[in-house]
């Protein structure tokens, strides 16, 4: 049974983040405002990890593994993230993504 209320939005970016102190990279494949699922190489990470992931310069959505199946892994984010946030990754508004500037999000230092 699906958890989320959400839609999640398609995404195929690379980005950083952090599982348990471990600093990886790896690559995003869907987001929401609540989460995403990453697929990473070589690491096992039990649910409940501490988890960070660094979205847009100076925007780091802090969360909590939720589940792992191989080298896919589900990450719940603690405070939900902007829909706008969302949006810049969203592969259905890829065409959209070079009209996006940090103001426009509204994150620090835009």
């Amino acid at each position: 049974m699906e958890r989320r209320s959400e839609r999640r939005s398609l995404a195929l970016d690379d980005l950083r983040i952090t599982i348990g102190g471990v600093g990886l990279r790896c690559s995003m494949r869907n987001l929401s405002p609540s989460g995403c699922m990453v697929e990473c190489h070589d690491i096992v990470a039990e649910v409940g990890t501490p988890a960070e992931v660094a979205l847009l310069p100076g925007h780091v959505a802090l969360g909590e593994v939720a589940w792992q199946l191989g080298e896919s892994i589900g990450i719940f984010f603690l405070e939900p993230i902007s829909p706008k946030v969302v949006a810049h990754y969203a592969l259905d508004d890829w065409m959209l993504r070079n009209d996006w500037t940090l103001a426009s999000l509204g994150t620090p230092g835009g």
